[in-house]
């Protein structure tokens, strides 16, 4: 009797536990998320400022890294946390029609917080849209690290510069649903910047230096 009774405990078990497991699944998927990580990669590039005694710059297309946060709020709105770094320089410059070798090298650490407005209504995770569209408008900081060459009485010098900027960072997104959990977006950026303001030299001030991006970006749902 003792020996029938434990095969029937472990029978009522084994038919017990995946519908326990199922159950745990299913409440799991079910649960609304609305916390998203996520890496993206791209390449962009630096619209520079006239230096001084240049007649024109041919800027470099180099690469990008970003990754953050991003908590959706509503059905239409999210606001997202995210750093970047971006390298960049240029291939050549002019000056007097001669064309010279590369005046500058360096690297863009930005943060940024933006809200970001997409056009399909996003209630849960598990019926967002196939396809959305995202656009976004932020604030942000970034500091710029540039090498830069100077010619003075036929020698060339190299100065290291750091500034630092608020800017504003505008995102338009195209982003795909590949999974419950995961997405893929195509992203183009462009960083409105106020380098002038910090400048060393004074010749930068009559524009600013900008950047502009392209990114792939992967895009986890954790939370």
């Amino acid at each position: 009797m003792g020996s029938f009774s434990f095969k029937q405990l472990v029978v009522a078990l084994l038919f017990l536990l995946p519908q326990f497991v199922n159950g745990q699944n299913f409440y799991k998927e079910n649960k609304p998320k609305t916390l998203t990580v996520f890496v993206g990669l791209g390449a962009g590039t630096f619209y520079a400022a006239p230096r001084p005694f240049t007649d024109s710059l041919v800027d470099q297309v180099m690469p990008v890294v970003s990754l953050g946060l991003e908590k959706r709020l509503g059905g239409h709105i999210s606001i997202k946390s995210q750093a970047s770094f971006q390298a960049f320089g240029n291939k050549e410059y002019s000056i007097s029609e001669k064309i010279v070798k590369p005046l500058y090298q360096g690297i863009s650490y930005a943060w940024e917080l933006t809200p970001t407005f997409n056009l399909m209504p996003t209630h849960h995770h598990l019926t967002r849209s196939k396809m959305d569209f995202a656009l976004g408008v932020g604030i942000g900081y970034l500091a710029n690290y540039t090498a830069e060459k100077f010619t003075f009485q036929d020698k060339e010098y190299t100065f290291n510069f750091l500034e630092h900027s608020t800017f504003i960072p505008i995102r338009s997104s195209i982003i795909f649903n590949i999974n419950s959990w995961n997405d893929l977006a195509v992203e183009g950026v462009f960083f409105n910047s106020f380098l002038e303001e910090s400048s060393s030299i004074s010749s930068f001030n009559q524009y600013a230096d900008h950047f502009a991006q392209v990114n792939l970006v992967y895009r986890r749902l954790i939370k």
